[in-house]
């Protein structure tokens, strides 16, 4: 199918609903114009997404699966892909940000918060190479813009852990944020390394009604050093559970 035949087809089906699409080929952009659409599942490799007229989309699910970089040469002073990827999702309240997505996302100026929270979003799922500093403000700024967040799930892409540019400097843009609806975190294929505890170490600190955090390493290197560190993290929810498992 080729960009035209695409865009022919979801123009062509206004009352659409659920969109499903999976491992495509023949086009590069996903122009997305859908009133009704509620439901979009989509993973392959693409260059961009825009969404139009999607106001009442609640449950997103992409994934890019390959590594294009955030190399995407926007003009100068243009809109970032953070901002403009929301800009027609006011409704949205399940969000799965997989494979390399995040980096897409991260492309061009990140701000602290969107210019309108998402209020609806309560589960936001993010896989992330915590090494990455423009991951992790990408990361920090859709955690900021989900002010009734009840669960948070980060995967971290193990394959894709070398440093990355500045990436020491990241600490300094951990600064407190209460986030006084989330109630659940999940943190899968961690290793200890410094940006992921930093990243633990925040969250903790940051969620007053917390209930449980569930850890599970990517391997069993380091796996008691790692749970000292969990130990010795204050946490501003007395109830808090923190759960380790073996990977």
């Amino acid at each position: 199918m080729d960009q035209l035949a695409f865009e022919h087809m979801i123009s062509s089906c206004p009352l659409l609903e659920r969109l499903t699409l999976m491992n495509f080929d023949g086009f590069t952009l996903l122009n997305i114009h859908a009133p009704n659409l509620l439901f979009f599942d989509v993973g392959g490799v693409f260059e961009d997404v825009s969404f139009r007229d999607t106001f009442h989309l609640a449950v997103v699910s992409i994934g890019l699966y390959v590594n294009t970089g955030n190399e995407r040469n926007l003009a100068f002073g243009s809109t970032g892909n953070l901002i403009k990827f929301f800009a027609c999702l006011p409704h949205i309240q399940r969000l799965e940000v997989q494979s390399f997505f995040l980096k897409y996302l991260a492309a061009g100026t990140i701000p602290g918060k969107l210019p309108k929270p998402c209020v609806d979003l309560s589960f936001l799922s993010i896989r992330i190479n915590f090494n990455d500093i423009e991951e992790n403000l990408a990361a920090l700024c859709l955690l900021r813009s989900c002010p009734n967040l009840q669960e948070l799930e980060m995967l971290a892409r193990t394959e894709d852990q070398a440093p990355s540019r500045a990436a020491t400097n990241i600490a300094e843009n951990f600064q407190s944020f209460p986030f006084n609806q989330l109630r659940i975190i999940k943190i899968v294929g961690v290793s200890g390394i410094r940006q992921e505890l930093y990243f633990i170490n925040f969250l903790l600190a940051n969620t007053p009604v917390l209930e449980r955090m569930t850890v599970k390493p990517g391997s069993m290197d380091g796996g008691w050093e790692l749970v000292k560190e969990l130990l010795r993290f204050r946490r501003a929810s007395m109830h808090a559970e923190i759960i380790y498992l073996d990977p």
